[in-house]
């Protein structure tokens, strides 16, 4: 049995009289236009946060869709056997340039470590032969058997 006193009946009329939390003011109502800039807004940062080392944002806005892209650099492949491969690499005039290789991995014979052997083919044909160090390049894809089949 609960006994009803006077401390619990002005302890029950405190709370009930405790002040509402303050109801604000409605948002303004915002056009199709702006809730759209915001929420592409909201996308690009979001897509930032994800990518940090983004090298530039592109957004392209038409009347039946939006394209929000974010710039990264590629992503460096590993040497998995000799083939083609695109690589990056800065020509002894300092131009960066990337052109697709014919990569052998060769050892030095007096020193340790390895060293890339180049081969850039026209037509099938050897062109020219080129030694690069492999922290002088970096690997951007091996290309597809198809791609050897062309060129080979």
């Amino acid at each position: 049995m609960t006994q009803i006193t006077r401390r619990t009946i002005l302890g029950g009329l405190a709370a009930a009289a405790a002040p509402l939390p303050a109801v604000s003011a409605p948002a303004p109502v915002q056009s199709a236009e702006e809730r759209l800039k915001a929420a592409v807004s909201a996308v690009a940062d979001i897509l930032r946060e994800i990518n940090p080392a983004h090298t530039g944002m592109e957004i392209q806005q038409y009347s039946h869709y939006v394209f929000v892209g974010v710039r990264t650099p590629p992503k460096p492949v590993e040497w998995t056997g000799p083939g083609f491969y695109e690589v990056e690499w800065k020509r002894p005039n300092g131009k960066l340039c990337r052109p697709i290789f014919w990569l052998d991995r060769a050892e030095y014979k007096t020193v340790p470590g390895y060293y890339y052997r180049a081969e850039t083919r026209w037509k099938g044909r050897l062109e020219t032969t080129v030694k690069l160090k492999p922290e002088a390049i970096r690997i951007i894809c091996k290309k597809d058997d198809a791609y050897a089949v062309m060129h080979a």
